[in-house]
């Protein structure tokens, strides 16, 4: 028996708060702490507003490009106006359209890649529609650029679709990565997670993988602000307050990301698509 659109909407939804919440997670809005012009209570209303998105994509399975722009479109009912969750949409999208067709006993990540595979140019021009009214942040290219209004005609011109587009930034951008390589990373991380979270519980659990994760690649959002210098810096920054034992390296860390406004946040989506993952496969606390 399948799994229902609302109970697929539930994992999604808690996925999204459970990476919310959970603190010390260097750089990062968290329940300890807000941005000044954007805060924890932003996000709550964010993964909210998502939930009827996540159930729509678990019944209908398809247009996932459509439905990145709906979820970005429910921000504006709630009169939120800065990016929150994009990246975060731009993953678990496809993952809740996968799981709407998905039985266990079978393998999700074959659902997902026939998802991938079979997005659309239509996909590609709603995405580039939902990033901009995002105001999400990638970096600079010279092809397609997700900036430039004239990426639309483009795409419609060479039929690019959105799974073509990602493959093209996936050397600079982890969401596209993931996209390009069937979510290979978000899976991984959805086993360390069930792991590290069985061990050290879902606060502590969810700390450490996601530093485990940021150690091991640098953050994309990071690196488009501030360079792969930086970026790298932050890498080694994390895996030192990994190699601490507790949490409180993380918490300075935490404090002089945020003093420098420097922000993993492609990494903590990735952690939101991972644990969405394991809820899915059963993950309970």
């Amino acid at each position: 028996m399948s799994m229902s659109p609302d109970y697929v909407a539930q994992c999604a939804q808690l996925a999204m708060l459970l990476e919310l919440s959970s603190s010390p997670k260097p750089g990062n809005v968290d329940r300890c702490h807000d941005f000044s012009e954007i805060g924890f209570s932003d996000f709550l209303v964010s993964a909210v507003s998502a939930y009827p998105v996540f159930r729509r994509a678990a019944q209908e399975q398809t247009g996932v490009g459509s439905l990145i722009l709906q979820g970005v479109r429910s921000w504006e009912a709630w009169n939120l106006h800065s990016n929150t969750h994009f990246g975060s949409l731009a993953l678990m999208i496809p993952l809740a359209c996968a799981a709407g067709a998905w039985m266990p006993g079978r393998d999700l990540r074959e659902d997902l890649a026939q998802v991938l595979q079979q997005s659309s140019v239509e996909d590609a021009v709603h995405f580039y529609r939902a990033f901009l009214l995002a105001g999400a942040r990638v970096a600079d290219v010279d092809l397609f650029s997700l900036k430039d209004p004239a990426s639309e005609t483009q795409l419609r011109r060479d039929g690019r679709t959105l799974l073509d587009l990602m493959k093209l930034s996936q050397n600079h951008d982890l969401i596209a990565r993931e996209w390009s390589t069937n979510f290979e990373r978000s899976f991984l991380l959805a086993d360390r997670l069930a792991e590290r979270i069985g061990e050290s519980g879902p606060n502590d659990g969810i700390v450490l993988t996601f530093l485990e994760a940021l150690h091991a690649v640098p953050d994309s959002l990071i690196c488009a602000k501030f360079g792969a210098e930086r970026a790298g810096q932050v890498s080694l920054q994390a895996g030192e307050a990994l190699r601490d034992g507790t949490l409180e390296a993380a918490r300075m860390m935490d404090l002089e990301l945020l003093a420098g406004d420097i922000n993993p946040g492609s990494t903590a989506d990735l952690i939101a698509a991972s644990l969405f993952i394991s809820l899915l496969r059963g993950l309970r606390f």
